[in-house]
């Protein structure tokens, strides 16, 4: 879930539990305890695949929470001169919880049980950055800074909303499998994994994964049940024809298809070059791998005695959109690694 999200998710279990004995120190602590675990991002400044092996680690982890919860209540009760360390126990204990949570629902991947068990652990039902779901928390907030009278009510019935919000998100990821599962009975091999992950800007659409030995499959669908989009994609649906974010997901014209008609492209997991086997034997394809939830490994390049690897996860890929996450090792001819790390990266020159 985004950084802001978790900012306001914070303000407004603060604002629910309204404790007197803290006052406005207890929006204070939910506002830092709902940022707390995302400070993480800095290990993103030393390189990519440091941040990818560290983020939603042991700032995240359910079995930290408790020890997170006791020593910033302890420093809140400095900072503020309220003796109420309980009060500020419960506030900092329930919005680290809600971080973790909200980050399980996303596909992503939390380790929760950092730094004993390094498996990252999603529930695959909300897009990272859903609009509706931070709607539902950041509305009644601001009401809630006018109508001070009814402040708890209002966020009481925010987190009452946005647990109804993620049942309906709930019952559409697992309208998603079931689509997926239809596709894979279809398929003259053995099925090693399935997934349904929530997409951008509509909680109707999905992108369904299934993994065979040696090829990953992946449909797009809109259970609204339309067709391709009209000229223009989402663009033309939201309105924002202006901004490039949503220029550039207005690509995604007539991918989304009705689950009667969902096409699936197929990837292959390895093209069976030479050159892809030696890749994948490197420390960092063996970290890449522990990262990606469908990784697939392709030579792209030979030539001037220089042989590339690239390796991506298509749970991130979207065709004609983005392609986040692609880790690329470049050997000479001899084999030896002459570079290699994400692209966008500076690659770590051997």
């Amino acid at each position: 879930m985004d950084s802001l999200t978790h900012v306001v998710t914070g303000a407004v279990i603060a604002r629910a539990l309204d404790d007197k004995k803290v006052g406005n120190w207890g929006t204070v602590a939910g506002l830092a305890m709902g940022i707390f675990p995302d400070l993480d991002f800095v290990l993103g400044l030393f390189n990519r695949q440091f941040h990818l092996q560290y983020h939603r680690g042991f700032t995240h982890s359910l079995l930290l929470i408790p020890f997170y919860s006791l020593f910033f209540s302890w420093l809140l009760v400095k900072i503020s001169k309220r003796n109420s360390f309980w009060s500020f126990y419960r506030i900092c204990f329930l919005v680290l919880l809600s971080h973790v949570l909200l980050d399980l629902l996303t596909s992503y991947g939390t380790m929760i049980f950092s730094p004993f068990f390094e498996h990252r652990f999603a529930w695959d039902l909300i897009f990272i950055v859903d609009s509706i779901f931070s709607g539902i928390l950041f509305f009644p907030w601001v009401i809630s800074l006018f109508w001070r009278s009814k402040a708890q009510w209002f966020c009481r019935a925010s987190l009452v909303l946005l647990a109804a919000y993620i049942l309906f998100c709930w019952t559409e990821h697992h309208r998603a499998i079931g689509l997926a599962k239809g596709f894979a009975r279809n398929l003259n091999e053995p099925v090693l994994d399935m997934a349904a992950l929530p997409q951008p800007l509509s909680p109707f659409r999905w992108s369904n994964y299934i993994e065979t030995r040696d090829k990953v499959y992946q449909g797009f669908v809109d259970f609204r049940g339309k067709g391709p989009s009209s000229p223009g994609g989402l663009q033309g649906e939201i309105g924002l024809h202006y901004f490039p974010f949503f220029r550039r997901w207005g690509n995604l014209s007539g991918i989304y298809q009705p689950p009667a008609r969902v096409y699936y492209l197929s990837w292959q997991k390895s093209d069976g070059s030479p050159w892809v086997r030696k890749a994948l034997a490197t420390n960092g394809a063996k970290f890449y791998y522990w990262f990606a939830r469908f990784p697939i490994a392709r030579s792209v390049n030979s030539k001037d005695g220089r042989h590339r690897v690239e390796l991506t996860d298509v749970r991130f890929l979207v065709p004609s959109v983005r392609m986040p996450f692609v880790y690329y090792i470049e050997f000479d001819a001899s084999g030896k690694i002459q570079s290699e790390g994400f692209m966008g990266d500076r690659g770590r020159e051997k």
